[in-house]
């Protein structure tokens, strides 16, 4: 499905700040930072929770929250949602947030919900350490290993390679060279700045108030972005041994924080009054070679574009995900998009990565963006892990 048959529209776009692993949000649960979030998009929205019919949140890794998978349920009920109306947890990697919406609309278009409240929420900071073969027993005397999952780079179970090995060699294949990943980062980090500083994201951001080390703290802003210069990212060793590419500063930090959204049908917005944000005009998912799995967002906008017959000068603002700066910048370039209509207030290179809460947040800023700008259609994209691309169009009302 690419074409809404249906009017399908977001009526509230609200995110909490994104915060830096290990940082203000690490002891929260993550259905409870996203009912921050949700609740005021829905207040925003002037609608009464008990109209919900669904929840659809992504959390894809939610062995932090060690409850079974429940938190998209969760993520309802502390929002406000009726315990009669159900909930879906959705997990596609990098492209979790945009699925969560697509999943959303889809609801909609059968039938089955008026008004769905979507997003994603993930606190990477809670992800746990594993310890592996050790359930059924071990050697006398063998020392148990502790294995960080975040840190570590785990073998894709198709390719056999790292994600980091699969990205550095996809950014050598198209020529993006470490000055070019890196001066995307610095780029990133500078709209960041400059958006923030001119109160750019006061639309979108809701803050909370948490508890740490007995401490009452008001986190207002997100956290994750820091000073960079060109010479600081040129100094930052390879990650990846004889490499020549990835460096912690080209690729997305990890990072907390959650986003949600309000999906309604034109007879919900008629019947309760509602004013809408945005219309959801289209979307598209596509599958690659999971060694390419950086070229997914390109098929799914190029796909996309052409169901919805439009070209990317019909396009007034892109989000894509920049997990990692060379998919960004291949991307941009394969596509032709000028680059003064990309990530135009920075990305996941300044803010953090909480994986499920990326591309709700992407779509979230695409929303208010156009609002703001005045101008009319925005598309956000990510490629996904395993080899898949997302792509959604937004149209400002």
């Amino acid at each position: 499905m690419a074409t809404s048959t249906k009017a399908i529209f977001i009526i509230g776009a609200k995110r909490t700040p994104f915060c830096s692993y290990g940082g203000p949000l690490r002891e929260l649960p993550a259905y409870q930072v996203f009912a921050t979030a949700a609740k005021e998009a829905i207040r925003s929205a002037n609608l009464e929770p008990s109209l919900i019919d669904n929840t659809v949140v992504g959390n894809v890794n939610f062995l932090s929250q060690c409850d079974g998978g429940k938190t998209p349920r969760y993520c309802g009920i502390y929002s406000g949602v009726p315990i009669s109306s159900p909930a879906l947890g959705v997990s596609k990697a990098c492209g979790t947030g945009l699925q969560a919406i697509i999943n959303s609309a889809v609801d909609i278009i059968t039938g089955n919900s008026k008004i769905t409240l979507a997003g994603g929420t993930d606190l990477m900071s809670s992800m746990p350490m594993l310890v592996r073969n050790v359930r059924f027993g071990t050697a006398l005397g063998t020392p148990y290993r502790f294995e960080d999952y975040i840190q570590r780079q785990i073998p894709d179970g198709y390719t056999g390679l790292t994600m980091q090995k699969m990205v550095e060699n996809l950014t050598n294949k198209y020529g993006v060279t470490r000055e070019d990943v890196d001066e995307f980062a610095l780029q990133s980090n500078l709209k960041w700045k400059a958006a923030e500083e001119s109160k750019v994201f006061e639309q979108e951001l809701v803050s909370l108030e948490v508890t740490l080390k007995k401490k009452q703290i008001l986190v207002e802003k997100d956290q994750t972005p820091q000073s960079l210069k060109s010479e600081d990212l040129s100094r930052l060793p390879e990650l990846i041994e004889n490499g020549n590419i990835l460096t912690s500063g080209n690729i997305s930090a990890p990072a907390d924080g959650a986003a949600a959204l309000l999906l309604a049908h034109e007879e919900a917005v008629k019947g309760h009054s509602i004013q809408p944000l945005a219309r959801v005009a289209g979307w598209t998912c596509v599958g690659v070679n999971p060694e390419d799995a950086g070229l997914g967002g390109v098929l799914a906008i190029r796909k996309l574009l052409d169901e919805q017959k439009l070209t990317v000068g019909d396009v007034d603002l892109f989000e894509i995900n920049e997990n990692f700066a060379s998919q960004a910048v291949i991307a941009t370039r394969e596509l032709k998009i000028d680059q003064s209509k990309v990530n135009v207030s920075g990305g996941a290179l300044a803010l953090g990565d909480p994986m499920s809460a990326t591309g709700a947040r992407m779509a979230i800023h695409l929303v208010h963006e156009l609002r703001r700008r005045n101008l009319k259609r925005g598309i956000a994209a990510s490629s996904c892990g395993g080899g898949q691309g997302v792509a959604i169009l937004l149209e400002k009302m």
